[in-house]
């Protein structure tokens, strides 16, 4: 007698859609040869448990769906690239649970054979690696060629790929060891490509278990990058335009605060401090074109130097190595008329205890003149105390070099004009101050002086037995003696004072101290006058001496007008001369205020 048996059949699929399928359960007859009621039960397993493998799966997919979801919009609502890229990092380790990771963006600069990649963001990596010759080198830059080669092949595919064997040794050992990849630790990449185009590759190292990211599995980063390569592209055009709108309104600044400068070392300070401000630079430098020379001399300086130095270098005390057309970056740039950026630490000559991983030097032109050029070398950022840390993933970009021409462009017609005027008032053999501007000065700061009642000695000073000395060792030798005095005579200004230097004619030379007493003024020139004294004066190959004798009057004290004040510190000076010479001699007498009732006296 045959016995029934059952099995599972899908509902007719002609049914209308809006009908619930159905299981129905038909009678099977056993027959001779035909599955016995175990085969049944156990295809019915075999099958219920695909049917879980399906589900399973299902679900996975569709958490990963709402995960690429949720990522997509947590990306997409962030603007600030570091903090985009930290994120896109922090889902991909948690999702595959990975020990290390970085974003590598496509160099702004470089083109050619090469494709540069810069270091932007890093986890779990040490920020310096150690290369062939032991020497340990900060993360930045990495090359790949463009040619056919297989990892180029691999990366412009745009597929996730394992860079590792299953030995964990490199896929691409040729390009590891002449680049240094190995300093990433990657286990796979996954390249960024925007529009056909790679912008960048993220790396990812191995599971914190030492297991390797199976392929199957490749799929989420795949999807995440595609997103997050979109919201990348978005965001470096928009801190692109954010910069060049920010550099419009500081070269809109710059040039309301260079309009009312004419003297050409404020002006060069200023130029120098907001460029390096600007592009965040440690630090800066103007060099000037020595047009006697032919070389560029280092006019100021700013940024992380040495205060002292710094003061002493933008005051003029501190000379400075000169450099020739074509020699370093500076004169390279000054050379060829055109900016020149390195951004490649391995390109730069290294010179002193300070590493330099970026340069940019911006030649200052006046109408195809050359007046200078702009220096700059490495970047920061703002630590959390609020003071500049040297970044060392940091170079300088387009929109820098952008910048910086434009604050080039601005500065170099003030220059220019500066220097036209510095040299109408400027004495040509000492570098002093000349009388012209002497003219200029004098009573607008005398009457400055009065209206804030402050004190100002005027010092006048005459180099003893002048002519009879020029005509002993000839008029050479009394211009170097002119030049050597002027410079001892400029050294002794004041650091921290508004002193100010005149040649006023021939062997005269005159300062006016702002704010300053006779008495201060009195210990100021001795000191002087003791300086000029024991100093020799060596011309061809003779050791020559003079001295000089100096006289004082102050405001408030001597006189408040300025005619009558200039009157009594050259009686001053003729007093010491008939008292001998070789003295400080102050005036004892008062002289007319300038008032009406004096007038009419």
């Amino acid at each position: 007698m045959s016995r029934k048996e059952f099995v599972m059949t899908d509902s007719n699929s002609d049914s209308p859609s809006s009908a619930p399928k159905i299981l129905e359960i038909s009678p099977v007859t056993s027959q001779e040869g035909g599955d016995s009621q175990g085969d049944l039960i156990s295809r019915m397993k075999r099958e219920i448990k695909t049917l879980k493998g399906k589900v399973i799966s299902q679900d996975i997919r569709i958490f990963e769906m709402q995960a690429l979801l949720q990522s997509g919009k947590g990306l997409s609502n962030i603007l600030n690239l570091p903090q985009l890229l930290d994120t896109f990092m922090a889902v991909v380790r948690e999702r595959y649970d990975v020990v290390n990771s970085s974003v590598l963006l496509k160099e702004d600069f470089e083109n050619g054979e090469r494709e540069f990649f810069q270091m932007k963001r890093y986890f779990g990596i040490d920020d310096h690696y150690e290369d062939d010759t032991g020497r340990r080198e900060p993360l930045y830059l990495f090359r790949i060629e463009k040619n056919n080669g297989l990892l180029w092949q691999l990366i412009q595919q745009g597929n996730v790929f394992s860079v590792r064997n299953l030995q964990k040794e490199p896929r691409f050992i040729t390009a590891w060891e002449k680049h240094n990849l190995d300093a990433l630790h990657s286990d796979f990449w996954c390249p960024l490509i925007k529009s056909g185009e790679v912008i960048g590759i993220l790396t990812l190292g191995e599971r914190r278990d030492g297991t390797q990211i199976a392929e199957s599995e490749y799929s989420f980063v795949q999807e995440l990058a595609s997103i997050a390569t979109t919201i990348i592209d978005s965001t470096l055009k928009y801190e692109k335009n954010q910069r060049i709108l920010n550099n419009i309104q500081i070269l809109y600044e710059f040039h309301q605060q260079m309009a009312g400068i004419t003297d050409i070392r404020e002006l060069c300070r200023q130029t120098i401090r907001d460029a390096v401000k600007a592009v965040r630079a440690q630090k800066g430098n103007l060099m000037l074109l020595n047009r006697t020379t032919g070389k560029l001399e280092i006019a100021v300086a700013w940024g992380h130097i040495d205060e002292a130095i710094l003061d002493d270098i933008n005051s003029g005390k501190l000379g400075t190595k000169h450099f020739e057309l074509g020699e370093g970056a500076a004169g390279k740039a000054a050379q060829s008329r055109k900016p020149l950026v390195l951004n490649n630490k391995d390109e730069i000559d290294q010179i002193g205890d300070f590493e330099t991983h970026c340069i940019c030097s911006v030649p200052v032109l006046n109408g195809g003149q050359l007046e200078g050029v702009l220096n700059f070398s490495n970047k920061v950022h703002i630590g959390v105390d609020g003071k500049p840390v040297l970044d060392i993933l940091g170079r300088f970009t387009r929109e820098d070099l952008s910048l910086l021409q434009g604050i080039a462009d601005q500065s170099a017609v003030s220059i220019h004009k500066s220097r036209l005027y510095a040299a109408s008032i400027t004495d040509r053999l000492t570098g002093l101050n000349n009388a012209r501007y002497f003219e200029e000065s004098y009573y607008e700061l005398v009457g400055k002086a009065v209206l804030e009642s402050r004190p100002l000695t005027l010092a006048l000073l005459d180099i003893d037995h002048f002519k009879k000395f020029n005509d002993t060792y000839g008029h050479k030798a009394g211009d170097h003696v002119l030049r050597t005095v002027g410079h001892l005579f400029a050294a002794c200004k004041r650091e921290g004072h508004e002193d100010i230097a005149y040649r006023y004619g021939g062997e005269e030379f005159c300062m006016i101290l702002q704010n300053t007493p006779i008495e201060e003024a009195l210990l100021v020139f001795e000191a002087f006058r003791q300086r000029v004294e024991a100093h020799e004066f060596e011309f061809e190959g003779k050791h020559l001496k003079v001295t000089v004798s100096i006289g004082l009057a102050q405001t408030g004290l001597n006189s408040n007008d300025p005619r009558t004040l200039f009157t009594l510190t050259d009686d001053a000076l003729y007093d010491c001369k008939r008292g001998g010479r070789n003295c400080v001699t102050i005036s004892k007498r008062t002289g007319v205020v300038g008032t009406p009732e004096a007038e009419s006296a």
